[in-house]
């Protein structure tokens, strides 16, 4: 393998996560890759590019029913089309990327791009470098991910393979490997359960969902006595002084913390994640074997993910009010609805997935059976 560009938009955590869990594991799987992750979007719009991140976040907090208009949009071909061929200065940033790095592969984590390469290199001779489509959506996928063409499709599952399947992708190019989580999840610490002696852990992870503004998370702590809380805030340093200051009486139980970048080690430590249904968290909580309740769902994509873990019988949908009686009922009777979740789970897991797809890509580029490929 030699050069690989990764190409991400930060319109929510998932693209991001699964670029740089790709980028790591061919790092890992190829140390002599040249492999560089590029923000298309930040590179063509710049300033334009932060304001537009502020936006979405905006929206999808105080308007999730704009946002799903919205996401109606892009799963309209035509009005999406549309909008693809006005965003000139996406087009010429994207084919000065490909000429400055003339890339042996793309892999694509943002459905835009693959339309923008259709474009601008319409035919298969035309093109240097084969693509690679990471979908990191599953089951209420956007048909933008597939409308273009790409030499394979990565899927985190079956269902959503099913879903491009039945929408006339052919099964040649539909790839159910799973969700690139970061390579460190390869590899889970053993976890007690939550009985006897083994104090029951919850991560309650805040966003850019709805910020805790009723007593939840005491209703938690004093509904379930003996378990410990950890919390994170993200970049929200009001937030966490707020909360710290806040549960401050409820001493070492509970812990507010910031950004982080272990992620994976707070999940596989951890027993229960509370969090929206965003991409990226509920594929890492799989990948952990950390049962989840949701307590968020933002219309559109995140449906299918919310969706998926009502299927695998792993967590819960819940409203915020509702959690704190899903936390006691999970841990109830020597732990048996959670012990029931995290064998689900156990089977749906596929903590290396980023590290089959970097080898995916490489078997493709030297022309062998790469992977699992699924029939229409």
């Amino acid at each position: 393998m030699k050069k690989v560009l990764i190409l991400t938009a930060s319109f929510g955590d998932g693209h991001n996560a699964a670029a740089r869990s790709v980028h790591d594991a061919i790092r890992l799987t190829e140390p002599g890759a040249d492999v560089r992750v590029i923000d298309v979007f930040e590179n063509a719009y710049g300033p334009l590019n932060t304001a537009m991140k502020v936006g979405y976040r905006a929206i999808v907090k105080h308007a999730p029913k704009l946002w799903a208009r919205m996401f109606r949009m892009f799963d309209n071909p035509v009005a999406f089309q549309r909008q693809i061929k006005s965003a000139r200065r996406l087009h010429r940033v994207m084919r000065r990327l490909v000429e400055e790095h003339s890339p042996d592969a793309i892999v694509s984590t943002y459905p835009v791009y693959s339309h923008v390469l259709a474009a601008l290199y319409p035919t298969i001779s035309t093109r240097r470098f084969k693509l690679f489509t990471v979908v990191t959506d599953s089951i209420s996928v956007c048909s933008a991910w597939y409308l273009a063409y790409s030499d394979a499709f990565i899927v985190p599952n079956r269902q959503t393979a099913e879903v491009l399947l039945k929408n006339g992708v052919s099964g040649a190019r539909v790839h159910d490997i799973g969700f690139p989580v970061n390579p460190k999840f390869a590899e889970p610490p053993k976890l007690d359960p939550p009985i006897g002696k083994t104090t029951p852990r919850i991560l309650y992870v805040i966003n850019t969902g709805k910020a805790l503004v009723d007593d939840t998370l005491e209703q938690l702590l004093n509904l379930n006595p003996t378990c410990h809380l950890t919390i994170t805030t993200g970049r929200d340093t009001a937030l966490r002084a707020k909360l710290t200051h806040r549960l401050s009486s409820f001493g070492p139980r509970v812990k507010v913390i910031g950004w982080t970048d272990q992620m994976p080690q707070l999940l596989m430590s951890h027993h229960l994640l509370i969090a929206k249904a965003g991409g990226a968290i509920v594929q890492e909580a799989i990948a952990a074997n950390c049962p989840m309740i949701i307590n968020q769902v933002i219309p559109g994509q995140e449906e299918g993910n919310a969706y998926l873990i009502q299927s695998l019988d792993a967590g819960a949908v819940a409203e915020p009010a509702e959690v704190p009686r899903w936390v006691q009922r999970a841990f109830a009777n020597h732990a048996q609805l959670w012990g029931d979740w995290r064998a689900n789970l156990e089977l749906a897991s596929r903590p290396d997935a980023s590290l089959l797809i970097a080898r995916f890509i490489r078997d493709a580029l030297k022309n062998v059976d790469a992977g699992p490929v699924l029939s229409a």
